[in-house]
């Protein structure tokens, strides 16, 4: 696992970023920080307890978790859950691999059997329905090298057989009708309509919201 300040100014409130799997800081950097302190989580080849001492000086802190790290929240942070304000899970599930509440095997499998540079394309373009929020993640795509990608990839199933679905840990649940990654459906049976909110977002919104404001508290 891996650390990364997307913005570290020594402020009052911090959030702890769960991202998905293949990310690092770069497609994020440009995201406004709306007066937090961003702690980002990446790269979950080997999970380990979260370091939990690096928002010891925080009177404040929240949890955004997104895409298979919504799976990896509720699995390494279900013991210390009160330490967040507000916990929010973001197009993702607590059983991510699943044919009915995350997403299907056979979808999964393809990726992880035929992995490439141009399945790795197709898959960052199907994290978005606008083009030009795809060109900006595109001009700031992680660099991360595709054996790194590929044994991630092969470690998140390995996790899910393991472990099986997570605690559900969150205060929100935001559904991304636009997903498709996530199918909507899947997420819907996950969290339960009565128990989530639904909004028109792709996969990767965070270039639809206007900041980390929004993705705290839900206000897109």
């Amino acid at each position: 696992m891996r650390y990364s300040w997307l913005n570290q100014n020594g402020l009052s409130t911090c959030v702890l970023f769960m991202t998905g799997w293949g990310m690092d800081s770069l497609p994020f950097t440009s995201i406004p920080a709306d007066g937090f302190d961003i702690l980002m989580v990446s790269d979950y080849q080997h999970l380990e307890p979260v370091n939990m001492e690096l928002l010891n000086n925080y009177e404040q802190c929240h949890l955004v978790a997104w895409s298979m790290g919504v799976w990896v929240a509720g699995h390494l942070l279900h013991e210390v859950q009160d330490h967040f304000t507000t916990r929010t899970a973001i197009g993702g599930t607590l059983d991510p691999i699943h044919p009915t509440t995350g997403i299907p095997p056979e979808n999964y499998d393809f990726i992880l059997h035929n992995f490439t540079h141009k399945i790795l394309h197709d898959f960052h373009l199907s994290m978005f329905t606008n083009q030009d929020e795809a060109q900006r993640f595109f001009h700031n795509r992680p660099e991360r090298p595709l054996d790194n990608l590929l044994s991630e990839l092969g470690a998140f199933k390995e996790h899910s057989l393991t472990y099986g679905a997570s605690a559900d840990i969150f205060t929100q649940k935001i559904v991304t009708s636009r997903d498709r990654v996530f199918p909507f459906k899947n997420q819907l049976r996950a969290w339960g309509k009565k128990e989530s909110k639904t909004l028109k977002l792709p996969h990767f919104p965070f270039y639809t919201v206007s900041g980390w404001e929004a993705l705290v508290n839900g206000t897109f």
